[in-house]
């Protein structure tokens, strides 16, 4: 059993129904409710997923279904339980063990704007220094995102 530390929420609705959470080595983990149990609690279907492959979710380019149909690495599939607080990804799940119920539909691709509910949203704000030959491409990953860009001259 992995302990894990939730670090995103991504869908919530009563309870977290899409969640991103790190391991004690850093692995990410993206999570989607799929059962609930009243003895284990709250059942999740979990993939290893690197931060490249999670951005791409996050940016809307990336269909949940396929993270889990097609995982980065094998023995990446894992049943997360949190119960009474504790987050743990449990079971290894090899990809025919699966089971349809288990997994979310097609089609479903991540939309952070859905996230803002009319609250004011949060931000952090960053400062780079990009060289000119990368800003085309700089400002295309930003877009893709959904960050917002500002350009500032430098005193």
């Amino acid at each position: 059993m992995r302990l894990l530390t939730v670090t995103r929420t991504l869908e919530y609705y009563d309870v977290p129904q899409i969640f991103v959470a790190v391991d004690a080595t850093g692995t990410n983990y993206l999570c989607t409710l799929y059962s609930y149990n009243s003895e284990q609690g709250y059942q999740y279907l979990g993939v290893q997923i690197s931060e490249p492959r999670l951005m791409a979710f996050v940016g809307g380019q990336l269909d949940l279904r396929d993270t889990y149909l097609h995982p980065e690495v094998e023995n990446a599939l894992y049943v997360v339980i949190s119960n009474k607080g504790v987050v743990a990804a449990t079971n290894i799940l090899q990809p025919q063990e699966v089971k349809e119920d288990m997994l979310p539909e097609s089609g479903y691709f991540y939309d952070a704007s859905d996230m803002t509910g009319g609250e004011e949203k949060q931000m952090d704000t960053y400062q780079l220094e990009v060289p000119a030959h990368d800003r085309m491409t700089f400002s295309t990953l930003i877009s893709r995102m959904g960050w917002q860009l500002r350009h500032y001259e430098k005193c």
